[in-house]
C-alpha cells in the first residue's frame, strides 16, 4: 500500500487493525435490532413544532413549571409532610405553653376530709355528763372520741378543766382540740355543748361532727357521719394584666412562631438550590422561559404549600384557646392568618436568595433557619422583653424603638413582633371568656368584690362604664400589628425585586463595571501574561481575521451559526480564555479538543450565560451575548458536562418539561417526546426517576434534552462520556440527522478522538485558553501528522539503564533519518519520523533487526493519529500549568 499509494491517488490511510470489543458489541446490537425491527426510522426529531403565539407559549411554559413542581412534591413527599407537620407541632407547643400558665387565673385546693385523727393525730379531749338518764349518750360520745384517737377523760366541770389544762400553753396549743358536755336545761330539754380549741383551724367543724355522730349512734345504735371540706376555686390576677404575664406570652410568641414559619420558609430553598447546582435552572432559562415566569411559578407553588401549612397552624387555636380566637374574638384568627400569609409573601423570595449563594441544599436550609432564629427569636424576643419591662431608661427605650423600625426589613423579625403583639392583645381581650362562667359568677357575687379587684371589669352588672375594652390588633399603634403587616407587605416586593434583579443583565452590568475597574489595577500583570503567549497557527490567525472582517461588515452573526469575537475570561490574574475568536458555519459540527483546564468548559459557561465574559462578545443571528443574553440563550440547545437533571422527575417528564418550554404542545409534543425516547434507546427507562438512571442513560437523556425543540445551535459538552459503544454511535447518528434535516450547527467538546473524527467538520485544539491549531481533521493530519510514529518499549531490566538508552537513541539518530524524539518516559521512547523517501517496509525491516540487536520488548509503527497530534499540543498545557 505504501509503495503504490501514489498510483492509486491515495492521500492517506488508516492502517488495518484488529476489531476491538466495542466493534463486536456494536455489530451484535445492530444485528439484533435489524432482526427484531427495533431500529427507528429517523425523522425530523426537532423541527415541525407549531409556532405558538407569545401569550400561548408563555402559558405553556407556566404550566410546565407547575407540573414540574407537582411531580417533585409528589415524589418527595417526606419534605411535604415535614413542611406541614413541623410548623403545626411547634405551634401546638407554643399554645400549650401559654395555656399551662393560665392556671394562675384560679387556684384550686384539694378536698380535706374532716377526720380529727388523720388531720391532727393523737389528741386530748374530755366530756361532761352528771345525769344518769343521759349516760348512754355520754358513753356514745366517749366511744366516738376513742375511735378518733382522742385521749378522753370525764371531767366534773369543763370550764375549770380547760383553764387548768391551759396552764401549759404549749401543750394547750398542740394537744387539746375538742370536748363535749351533755346536760339538760331547767326545762328538761337536752342540751349538747361541743367544745373546740379556736387555735386549731378545723377544730370547730370537727367538734360538731363528733357530737352529731355520738347523737346518731345513741339514737339508732350505730352509723357514722363523715364531712369533707372542698373550698371553691380562688380567682387571681390574669397574666395579661401585669408585666410578668405579658412577658410570658411575648416570649412564647417570639420563640415558637418564628421557628415554625422559619423552618417552613427555609424548606423552600431546597428546590431552587438543587436546580441551580445541577444547572437544571440554567437549561430551563436557556429554553426560553423568562426569569420572571420561572420565579413566579416557583413562588406560586411554594406559596400554595405555605398557605396550606398556615391553615393547619390554626388548629392549635381551636384546641388550646378557642375562647380567644373564635366567636366574638375571631378578628384575632383573621389577623393571625394575615400575618402568616404576608410572611409567606415576603419570606419565600427572601429564602430564594440563598439559591444564589449556596450550592448545597442542606447548607442553604441551615443558614435560613439560623437567620430566622437570630432575627426572629433572638432579636425579637430580646427587644420585646426589654420594651415591656420598666427598668430601662427612656433613652434606651427610644433607641430600641428606632432599631425595631430597621429590623422590620427582615420578615422573621416582623413576624415575631407582630405575633407577640397579637397574642398580648388577644389574651387581654379574652381574659373574661377564659374563666369558667360559674367561677366568674361566684366571684362577681362575692361581697368582697370591689372596683380594685382584678376581675371587676368582667362583672357586667357591676363594672358599668369601667368594663373591659376590646382592643383591635389591626391598628398602627406601637403594640398592635399594623406596622408589622405593612412591612411584611413591602418586604415581599423588595426581595422579589432583588431575586429578579439577580437574573437580569442590569446587575450583571454593574458587576462587570466593578470588575473592569479592578482590572485596571491589575493591567501590568495581564499585559505581561499576553506577551508570554505563543505564536498561533496560521489557520487560527486567518480565522480571526475572517471574523473581524465579518463583524465589521455585517451586524450580528453575518450568516454564521455562531460568531465569537475576542471572548476573554480572567480569574484574578489568570487567563482562563484569551481573546478567543472564531465562527461556526451553518450545519457545521465544530469540535473543541483540550485537556482539563484548557478553557473549554469556561468557554461553554460564557456562551450559555452561566458566567459573564471579562471581554469580548458572541452573536447568534442578531442576538448578542452581552446585550441580549436571554434571546441569545433561547437559540441554544445545551448538554452540559455534568447531567443537569431533576432527580425526582422521570425521563419522559424531563422531555415533556423542556418540550413545553421550547413551545411544543399537544400531540406534537407527545410525538416528539416519544420519538426522542426511542431514538436514544430509553424506552425501558422513560418512566423511571432520573435519580435511578445509570451514568450512560443520564447522558442519553441530556442529549435528548439538548435536541428537543428548535434551537439552531447545539452545545454538547462531552455528550457521550460514560455511554456504551452502541448508544454512542446512536447519538452520533442522531446528531448527524439533526444537522442534515434542520440546518442546526453543533459545538462539541470531547476527549474521544473517534468521536471527533466521526462528527466534526472542523477541529480546534485549545491550550491555555487559546486555539493552537484549527482546521478539518485531514488538514490537521496533513499539517502536523506527516510521517510515522515509532514507539519503542524496552525490557523492564533496561528501563533505568542510562547506557542502554543512550546506545539505542544514538543508533536511531545515526541510522534513521528524520527521526525526532518526542517522549522518553519509563522505558518508552516515542519518535516522530518525517522522511518523505522512507518506505514503511524499510521501517519495519529496520525495527525488526533492531529488536533482535537490542533485545527490545516490543515496538509499534503507525501513521500519526489525531490523538498523537492532540497529545503533542497538550504538553504545552502541562508546561504552562507548571
Amino acid at each position: 500500500m505504501s509503495g503504490r499509494a501514489t498510483n492509486f491517488a491515495v492521500k492517506g490511510a488508516s492502517w488495518c487493525r484488529v476489531a476491538d470489543i466495542s466493534d463486536v458489541k456494536y455489530k451484535a446490537q445492530s444485528d439484533h435490532e435489524e432482526r427484531n425491527g427495533v431500529d427507528v426510522e429517523l425523522g425530523d426529531i426537532r423541527g415541525g413544532a407549531l409556532v405558538l403565539t407569545s401569550y400561548r407559549k408563555l402559558g405553556s411554559q407556566f404550566v410546565a413549571q407547575l407540573i414540574k413542581r407537582f411531580h417533585y412534591s409528589k415524589r418527595h413527599w417526606s419534605v411535604l409532610i415535614a413542611q406541614l407537620a413541623i410548623p403545626l407541632l411547634l405551634m401546638c407547643l407554643c399554645m400549650y405553653s401559654i395555656k399551662s400558665g393560665s392556671s394562675q387565673y384560679r387556684t384550686e385546693y384539694d378536698p380535706l376530709k374532716m377526720d380529727i385523727s388523720s388531720v391532727y393525730g393523737k389528741t386530748d379531749g374530755f366530756y361532761y355528763s352528771e345525769r344518769p338518764d343521759l349516760s348512754g349518750l355520754a358513753d356514745s360520745l366517749k366511744n366516738v372520741l376513742d375511735s378518733n384517737k382522742v385521749s378522753v377523760q370525764k371531767v366534773p366541770e369543763p370550764t375549770h378543766f380547760v383553764l387548768n389544762y391551759g396552764k401549759d400553753i404549749a401543750k394547750y396549743y398542740k394537744k387539746i382540740v375538742v370536748g363535749g358536755a351533755i346536760d339538760r336545761d331547767p326545762r328538761g330539754a337536752l342540751n349538747l355543748t361541743a367544745w373546740y380549741n379556736d387555735q386549731m383551724y378545723h377544730s370547730k367543724p370537727m367538734s360538731l361532727l363528733l357530737m352529731h355522730t355520738a347523737l346518731l349512734q345513741s339514737t339508732v345504735n350505730g352509723g357514722s357521719i363523715s364531712m369533707t371540706n372542698a373550698p371553691l376555686p380562688e380567682l387571681q390576677s390574669g397574666y395579661t394584666n401585669d408585666i410578668g404575664g405579658q412577658l410570658m406570652v411575648t416570649i412564647m410568641a417570639t420563640v415558637f412562631v418564628p421557628l415554625a414559619l422559619g423552618f417552613l420558609s427555609a424548606s423552600f430553598t431546597l428546590v431552587p438550590i438543587h436546580e441551580r447546582a445541577t444547572k437544571a435552572k440554567l437549561l430551563q432559562l436557556m429554553s426560553g422561559i423568562p426569569p420572571v415566569m420561572y420565579w413566579t411559578a416557583m413562588f406560586l407553588w411554594d406559596y400554595l404549600v405555605h398557605c396550606i401549612a398556615c391553615i393547619f397552624m390554626i388548629i392549635p387555636y381551636a384546641i388550646f384557646a378557642h375562647y380567644a380566637f373564635f366567636g366574638k374574638h375571631s378578628i384575632s384568627t383573621g389577623t393571625s392568618l394575615l400575618l402568616m400569609f404576608l410572611y409567606g409573601w415576603s419570606s419565600i423570595p427572601f429564602s430564594y436568595l440563598a439559591s444564589f449563594v449556596f450550592s448545597k441544599g442542606n447548607a442553604g436550609f441551615a443558614s435560613v433557619v439560623g437567620f430566622c432564629a437570630a432575627a426572629g427569636v433572638g432579636a425579637g424576643s430580646t427587644f420585646k422583653a426589654m420594651l415591656i419591662t420598666k427598668s430601662i431608661s427612656e433613652k434606651v427605650r427610644n433607641d430600641l424603638k428606632i432599631a425595631t423600625w430597621f429590623l422590620r426589613i427582615f420578615p422573621t423579625f416582623s413576624l415575631g413582633t407582630g405575633f407577640s403583639n397579637l397574642f398580648v392583645i388577644t389574651y387581654g381581650n379574652s381574659v373574661c371568656e377564659s374563666l369558667p362562667p360559674e367561677d366568674l359568677n361566684m366571684t362577681c357575687m362575692s361581697p368582697l368584690m370591689t372596683s380594685q379587684s382584678s376581675f371587676f371589669k368582667c362583672c357586667k352588672e357591676l363594672c358599668g362604664t369601667d368594663c373591659i375594652n376590646v382592643t383591635s390588633p389591626l391598628t398602627w399603634e406601637e403594640n398592635a400589628c399594623g406596622r408589622d403587616l405593612f412591612f411584611l407587605f413591602i418586604d415581599g416586593f423588595i426581595y422579589f425585586g432583588i431575586v429578579l434583579l439577580l437574573e437580569t443583565r442590569v446587575l450583571a452590568m454593574l458587576i462587570r463595571l466593578l470588575k473592569a475597574r479592578l482590572r485596571r489595577v491589575q493591567r501590568p500583570t495581564i499585559s505581561q501574561m499576553r506577551q508570554e503567549s505563543v505564536i498561533e497557527d496560521t489557520e487560527v490567525l486567518q480565522e480571526e481575521q475572517r471574523i473581524r472582517h465579518l463583524t465589521a461588515a455585517q451586524p450580528g452573526s453575518g450568516g454564521e451559526a455562531l460568531v465569537v469575537s475576542e471572548l476573554t475570561k480572567v480569574f484574578k490574574n489568570f487567563h482562563a480564555v484569551k481573546h478567543l475568536t472564531f465562527g461556526i458555519h451553518q450545519e457545521e459540527c465544530f469540535g473543541f479538543l483540550g485537556v482539563n483546564g484548557a478553557g473549554k468548559t469556561t468557554t461553554f459557561r460564557m456562551l450559555t450565560g452561566d458566567c459573564l465574559p471579562t471581554e469580548g462578545n458572541a452573536f447568534i443571528q442578531n442576538s448578542s451575548l452581552r446585550i441580549d443574553l436571554k434571546r441569545f440563550q433561547s437559540y441554544l440547545g445545551y448538554c452540559p458536562q455534568f447531567d443537569a437533571l431533576i432527580d425526582r422527575l422521570t425521563g419522559r417528564e424531563m422531555l415533556m418539561l423542556f418540550g413545553r418550554l421550547r413551545g411544543l404542545f399537544g400531540n406534537d409534543l407527545l410525538d416528539k417526546v416519544e420519538k426522542m425516547i426511542r431514538l436514544t434507546d430509553l424506552s425501558k427507562h422513560a418512566d423511571k426517576q432520573t435519580q435511578f438512571y445509570s451514568g450512560g442513560n443520564k447522558r442519553k437523556l441530556s442529549v435528548a434534552i439538548a435536541l428537543i425543540g428548535t434551537p439552531p445551535l447545539i452545545l454538547l459538552d462531552e455528550p457521550t462520556a460514560g455511554v456504551d459503544p452502541v448508544s454512542r454511535r446512536k447519538i452520533w447518528k442522531i446528531l448527524a440527522q439533526a444537522r442534515n434535516n434542520t440546518g442546526a450547527a453543533v459545538l462539541l467538546t470531547t476527549h474521544s478522538m473517534e468521536e471527533s473524527e466521526a462528527l466534526c467538520n472542523r477541529l480546534a485544539i485549545m491550550v491555555n485558553g487559546r486555539f493552537r491549531c484549527l482546521g478539518s481533521i485531514q488538514q490537521l493530519k496533513s499539517k502536523y501528522g506527516q510521517g510515522y510514529t515509532l514507539i519503542i518499549k524496552l525490557k523492564r531490566e533496561d528501563e533505568n539503564n542510562e547506557n542502554t538508552l543512550n546506545v539505542i537513541k544514538g543508533h536511531i539518530q545515526s541510522n534513521l533519518q528524520g527521526a525526532d524524539l518526542k517522549d522518553d518516559h519509563q522505558g518508552m521512547l516515542q519518535y516522530h519520523v518525517v522522511n518523505p523517501s522512507l518506505r514503511l517496509s524499510h521501517l519495519f525491516k529496520f525495527m525488526s533487526h533492531m529488536k533482535i540487536q537490542f533485545q527490545l520488548e516490543d515496538y509499534l509503527i503507525s501513521t500519526t493519529s489525531l490523538e498523537q497530534i492532540f497529545l503533542t499540543f497538550a504538553r504545552a498545557q502541562r508546561v504552562s500549568g507548571e
